[in-house]
């Protein structure tokens, strides 16, 4: 058991960037080390283990089944790490914190919510903190955030748990587009609205039935989970779909994507920071949503 206890976080780390880029050789470019260091860690890792964690030859690189299981457990190793910290940096200037951020894609032309004011105040009230920010769907946001592998996300959300803490941040305006060369492209709204059941439509998954139930559409024929998998659809020429309007500003000033029936189809969406319950005992957590009121002051 003392083999287990003693096991020095370093080397888990280095373990975990071998696996992650399937080899030495990648692992070499990330932590900028040695090979024969590297290995000489992974091998220290294995002999406190008593265990082989890859195999690595001719025929490539793999995990063993306990590198497997070693690496899964590290995930949450080191969340743990980061809460520890996070606590105890409350109390000592010494320790370095982290906040876990997460938000969906395609904010950043966003003035209302003016997420990189946010960061960048908060960055100035907490200098020493490490921001670790992921860009994913919402659905992979909240089950990180419900994994405790977030602090925070930033979401669009139409459903709300009870478990969670929500605090609305701003709307966002949502348009229907199509393509230049597309149909509807020159028509006018009249006979764009007789005529959107017609044409093929993609869904964000996430809004999937009200994308369709809105445009009166049984079905999509195509989805996608980040918006700018949406953009490069629509702009295809093959399909009409939503998109935020201060994404799709640039395109629409180019002449490459139409807002259509812009009074009758766009509406709004909101955005909210959120949050476990108890998060709020974390001062960064606090720090951070203060951030979101300071900033939208400005």
């Amino acid at each position: 058991m003392r083999q287990l206890l003693d096991v020095d976080l370093r080397l888990v780390r280095i373990f975990r960037v071998i696996a992650e880029a399937q080899g030495l050789a990648g692992a070499q470019l990330v932590l900028n080390l040695s090979q024969s260091r590297i290995s000489t860690s992974l091998a220290e890792l294995e002999t406190r283990l008593g265990a082989r964690l890859c195999r690595r030859g001719r025929s490539g690189f793999a995990l063993t089944e306990a590198g497997r299981s070693v690496y899964d457990a590290s995930h949450e190793l080191f969340e743990a790490v980061d809460r520890f910290c996070n606590k105890a940096g409350t109390v000592s200037l010494n320790l370095r914190r982290v906040v876990k951020l997460g938000a969906v894609d395609a904010l950043a032309t966003n003035p209302e919510l003016a997420l990189p004011r946010i960061i960048g105040h908060f960055r100035q009230t907490t200098p020493t903190v490490q921001i670790d920010l992921m860009i994913a769907g919402p659905e992979d946001l909240e089950a990180q955030l419900i994994a405790g592998a977030r602090d925070i996300i930033i979401v669009p959300s139409l459903t709300k748990r009870s478990d969670l803490a929500y605090v609305p941040i701003c709307g966002e305006k949502q348009s229907l587009y199509c393509a230049k060369g597309h149909p509807l492209y020159g028509e006018s709204d009249r006979v764009v609205a007789r005529n959107l059941a017609r044409h093929a439509i993609v869904a964000r998954g996430y809004l999937h039935s009200q994308d369709l139930k809105r445009l009166g559409h049984r079905e999509a024929d195509a989805t996608v989970e980040m918006m700018e998998a949406q953009l490069i659809l629509i702009l295809s020429g093959g399909f009409i779909g939503y998109l935020p309007a201060h994404y799709a500003a640039s395109w629409v000033k180019r002449g490459d994507l139409r807002c259509l029936c812009d009074a009758a189809l766009s509406y709004d969406s909101i955005f909210y920071a959120v949050g476990q319950r108890s998060a709020t005992e974390n001062p960064l957590v606090r720090r951070f949503l203060t951030s979101i009121t300071q900033a939208k002051q400005v």
